[in-house]
């Protein structure tokens, strides 16, 4: 702005001689001085009625952009004033001097292509939004009283009951956490259940285009309750009160509600190198060096009342559940390496007296590796399987074995391109068969139930994506 004005001066060709340096050095008021003074000679000239160079157009142009010029400076002083603070740090914030009060803008999109290829299906490809957040994060009062607002828009339109309901937008995320000065923390509202870690690390640094089958059929996803940790510099831990797995924006009342579950998972680091910004995501990347391993662990279990409340999870259509999992991530110099076992068993009153209960495990092992310093290839393979399935009808296949392999282009910080292509080498089967349920497929993941016992089929992804 000085530098307009510094222009502004010089362009007049009045008497006051001002460089452009000595302008970036005045303070707002000298510049308001010498921009009143302008003003004086300009209704000077105008008087005068000299046109031999300052017209009666020219000088209502000049008086209008002395008055922009001044308005700008009220409004740089009234901010400097105030306080505020307001510009970009890994997203747009803006805050209070004395660090208080702060919100932040953060967003993620996600442009998807797919092209599955089923056997004695047609095939089916185009284009989705597969992720589109606005995310408001922040602290009030001071630093310790943290939010969370994330509103996100449905990936497409639906039919219901012979009717099209349009996309529209859902909060995701939305909680307050209270963080304590000896590393305890108090969250409530609803937010990720502390579960699979595939599914805790978030979308935008995922390894593969999209998380993996099993995590389809295991993860607890979003759910409302109360959670309580503690963290160090090398071991946290968490245990959520909740209502059970997939439950967003929920009323206390309604018949879903009825459900209670409980999650706790612990996390340590090994290796005197070790810290947790390395494990923030999946993909491979510099380290200068440093090698560090993360070992985690957690526990779910859930009960639902009611003769209906019943729960499609862990490939078993359960009122009750109880299921566990154990993860491993190894992080090195320009690669990564990941894997979890998990395992779940589902009571449902509709199995024979004799086996009350339908067991279901999973494993998922991938790693990342660069190639260059913005190329990184990758590979995965997911297995599921559902020991003894007693199913109306009969599963397909009782096991998933799926192979991904792609790679991923840092464009820069901010925007990722990722390719991959995935083969099942089993029938791909989803959810609704009760009392087993296996629940492989889906919209998000690009996977479609086989017909019958067909196998072999294959999917390719490509995605774009960008984060601020």
């Amino acid at each position: 702005m000085k530098a307009l004005i510094a222009v502004l001066i010089l362009g007049l060709g009045c008497s006051i001689t001002v460089a452009d340096s000595s302008v970036q050095s005045m303070s707002d008021q000298q510049l308001r001085d010498v921009v009143l003074e302008l003003m004086n000679e300009v209704d000077t000239l105008r008087s005068s009625q000299d046109e031999d160079w300052l017209t009666e157009r020219r000088a209502e142009e000049i008086r209008g952009l002395v008055s922009d010029v001044l308005a700008d400076a009220d409004t740089r002083a009234s901010l400097q004033s105030s306080g505020a603070t307001s510009g970009y740090d890994k997203g747009f914030f803006v805050g209070t001097a004395d660090g208080n009060w702060l919100i932040k803008l953060n967003t993620q999109i996600q442009i998807r292509w797919l092209f599955n290829h089923a056997r004695d299906q047609s095939d089916s490809y185009g284009f989705e939004i597969r992720r589109a957040k606005l995310n408001f994060t922040g602290h009030v009062v001071d630093p310790s009283w943290k939010y969370k607002v994330s509103v996100v828009s449905n990936r497409e339109a639906v039919e219901f009951q012979d009717k099209r309901l349009n996309a529209n937008l859902f909060v995701e995320d939305i909680y307050i956490n209270k963080v304590f000065d000896s590393g305890a923390y108090v969250r409530v509202g609803q937010f990720l259940a502390p579960f699979t870690r595939e599914e805790l690390v978030s979308s935008t640094r995922q390894l593969a285009v999209e998380r993996s089958v099993v995590n389809n059929a295991f993860t607890w996803t979003r759910t409302q309750g109360i959670m309580v940790g503690f963290q160090e510099d090398n071991w946290k831990i968490e245990a959520m009160y909740n209502q059970g797995p997939n439950n967003l924006n929920s009323s206390a009342t309604a018949s879903i509600s009825d459900r209670q579950g409980l999650n706790v998972r612990g996390e340590i680091l090994f290796g005197e190198e070790s810290e947790w910004s390395l494990f923030k995501g999946f993909n491979a990347k510099s380290t200068d060096g440093r090698m560090a391993f993360l070992l985690g662990g957690a526990f779910g279990w859930f009960n639902g009342s009611g003769f209906n409340n019943v729960q499609e999870y862990g490939n078993a259509d359960a009122s009750r559940s109880i299921a566990f999992t154990v993860d491993g991530t190894l992080v090195g110099d320009g690669w990564q390496l990941f894997s979890y076992f998990v395992w779940s068993d589902g009571k449902d009153r509709y199995l024979s007296p004799a086996r009350d209960t339908q067991d279901s495990w999973g494993v998922v092992v991938q790693g990342g590796l660069l190639v260059t310093d913005d190329i990184e290839v990758f590979a995965r393979y997911s297995l599921g399987e559902i020991p003894n399935a007693v199913t109306d009808g009969g599963l397909p296949s009782d096991s998933l074995n799926v192979l991904t392999v792609g790679g991923n282009w840092f464009v820069n910080n901010n925007i990722k391109f990722t390719l991959d292509w995935g083969y099942a080498f089993n029938p791909v089967t989803d959810g609704g068969n009760a009392p087993t349920s296996a629940d492989y497929s889906s919209s998000g993941t690009g996977w479609r139930p086989d017909i019958g016992d067909e196998d072999g089929q294959w999917l390719l992804r490509a995605q774009m994506q960008l984060v601020f």
